[in-house]
């Protein structure tokens, strides 16, 4: 049994972080370590984690918050073992999760690191459906190079949980080193796993081994209201600019990349017509409605939601700002865009 170093990044998660290291600690997988590195909370986490009397655990307090990149870059410099795990203080993992990892990463030495599917629960820890599985496949494992990683990107946006990663210790020390050194912000992991698969293919496990806690409020905030562009495309466009990977990519690979483009502006779009913004919805509008939009309706449901929501926005918006355009625009994200 290999050692397995889990860390756990809190800050301010006292109300989710005793059943995330309850679920840990309850692992059927004995030989690991758990390093809490706290980022200077202000409520009881570290209260609430020196209760949990376990000679595992290992709390790191942090005197400054030095940011979310920084906590996670720390808990790289603090792995040990032959495999770390970086996981968050509100998900829950399933008791065989670890074990399940490791047997795959001890039987697969060519594969750098091993996420697993999950599922999507509330602050309450109702379900709400499922995430992380890899588009187009539904069983079994799933291995994915740099460029298949990438093109899969390209065509489906970001599908790997992050905090179902496992990755070999030896390339988080000696091959990422830092996280979100790069100016990806809130996108710094999918920078790490197209980093992470130029060094070893990554594998998914088709599983749902683990519960991963979505907040309304934080959805909100993030998506139903965002006007700013994703910081996903920060790292596409990084990696596009660059001649060696796009010699690795075909037209069609392009193309997919417009058809996400397109969708993101939609979704834009949307949301500032729903604030009332409607002179601002509709410059990123122009342009959306072509024969292209159409073959990305025709192809994956993103393209049809892109162009519905778009045939939406353009037919309200002859009444500007109208209060029951934009409810009836609202309405829509809560059923199309979730």
């Amino acid at each position: 049994m290999p050692p397995v170093c889990i860390c756990v990044p809190t800050y301010n998660a006292a109300g989710t972080v005793r059943a995330t290291l309850q679920s840990i600690l309850a692992q059927s997988y004995g030989n690991l370590i758990v390093h809490i590195s706290d980022n200077a909370s202000t409520d009881d986490t570290l209260q609430v984690i020196a209760a949990i009397a376990d000679p595992r655990i290992r709390i790191h307090r942090q005197a400054e918050n030095g940011g979310a990149e920084l906590n996670f870059t720390r808990c790289i410099q603090m792995a040990t073992g032959k495999y770390t795990a970086i996981f968050h203080a509100d998900d829950i993992y399933e008791p065989d999760m670890v074990a399940r990892q490791v047997s795959f990463l001890e039987s697969n030495q060519d594969v750098g690191a091993v996420f697993t599917e999950a599922m999507m629960i509330n602050e309450h820890g109702t379900a709400l459906g499922t995430t992380g599985a890899v588009p187009g496949r539904r069983m079994g494992v799933t291995r994915l190079g740099f460029a298949e990683l990438l093109k899969a990107m390209l065509l489906q946006h970001s599908f790997l949980v992050c905090s179902s990663a496992m990755v070999r210790t030896k390339i988080y020390k000696d091959d990422i080193g830092e996280w979100g050194g790069r100016g990806f912000r809130s996108a710094a992991d999918v920078d790490i796993w197209l980093r992470v698969a130029a060094s070893k293919p990554i594998a998914v496990l088709a599983e749902r081994l683990m519960r991963y806690r979505i907040s309304d409020t934080q959805y909100s905030q993030r998506n139903r209201n965002r006007t700013e562009r994703l910081d996903f495309f920060l790292v596409m466009d990084a990696y596009l600019a660059r001649p060696e990977v796009r010699a690795l990519l075909t037209v069609k690979d392009f193309i997919h990349y417009g058809w996400l483009e397109r969708h993101e502006r939609v979704a834009r779009a949307m949301n500032l017509f729903g604030l009332g913004r409607a002179a601002e919805a509709r410059d990123l509008l122009r342009g959306v409605l072509c024969w292209d939009a159409v073959r990305a309706a025709a192809s994956t449901r993103r393209g049809f939601v892109t162009l519905a929501g778009a045939t939406l926005l353009l037919l309200l918006m002859p009444f500007g700002a109208w209060s029951r355009g934009r409810a009836i625009v609202n309405a829509a994200k809560s059923i199309s865009w979730r």
